[in-house]
C-alpha cells in the first residue's frame, strides 16, 4: 500500500470518527433540551448528511430510540411504531410492487397475442409450402 492510500484512508478514518463524535454530541444536546428529535435535525446540527446517520447502525438505533421517547404519549403500554422511515420504504415497496404486478399481467397478455400471432404466421407458411409443393416449385 502506497503513501498516499495510507494518508487517504487515515483522513478519511479521521472524518467518520470526527462526524460520530458529533453525532453523539448533538444527541447529548437533544436529550438534555427535550425537544423532539428528528434524524434531519440531528444531522443539521451535528454538520453531517441525514444518511450518514441512517447508515450507521449504531448512531441511528440511539436517534431512533430517543425520538421515541420524545414522541407524544409514548409510554410503557404503548406498543413501538415503526420509524417515519420504515414506514416510508414499506409504502415504497408496496407500491412497487403494484407495479411489478402490472407489468407482469402485461407481458402475460403481450406473450399470449405473440404467441397467437406466431402461430397464425407459422399456419400461413405451411399454407404457402404445400401450396408451392403442390405446384412444383421449390
Amino acid at each position: 500500500m502506497s503513501k498516499n492510500t495510507q494518508a487517504l484512508r487515515a483522513a478519511a478514518r479521521r472524518r467518520t470518527e470526527h462526524a460520530e463524535q458529533a453525532v453523539t454530541q448533538a444527541l447529548r444536546t437533544a436529550r438534555r433540551s427535550g425537544d423532539p428529535v428528528t434524524i434531519t435535525g440531528l444531522a443539521a446540527a451535528a454538520g453531517v448528511s441525514p444518511d450518514f446517520i441512517y447508515t450507521h447502525p449504531r448512531l441511528r438505533g440511539q436517534a431512533e430510540a430517543l425520538r421515541q421517547t420524545r414522541r407524544p404519549g409514548a409510554g410503557a403500554a404503548r406498543e413501538p411504531s415503526h420509524s417515519d422511515a420504515d414506514a416510508a420504504a414499506s409504502n415504497l415497496v408496496r407500491a412497487l410492487q403494484q407495479q411489478l404486478a402490472q407489468q407482469r399481467r402485461a407481458h402475460r397478455e403481450e406473450v399470449i397475442e405473440l404467441k397467437a400471432a406466431l402461430a397464425a404466421a407459422l399456419g400461413e407458411n405451411l399454407a404457402l409450402r404445400r401450396r408451392c409443393a403442390e405446384l412444383g416449385e421449390p
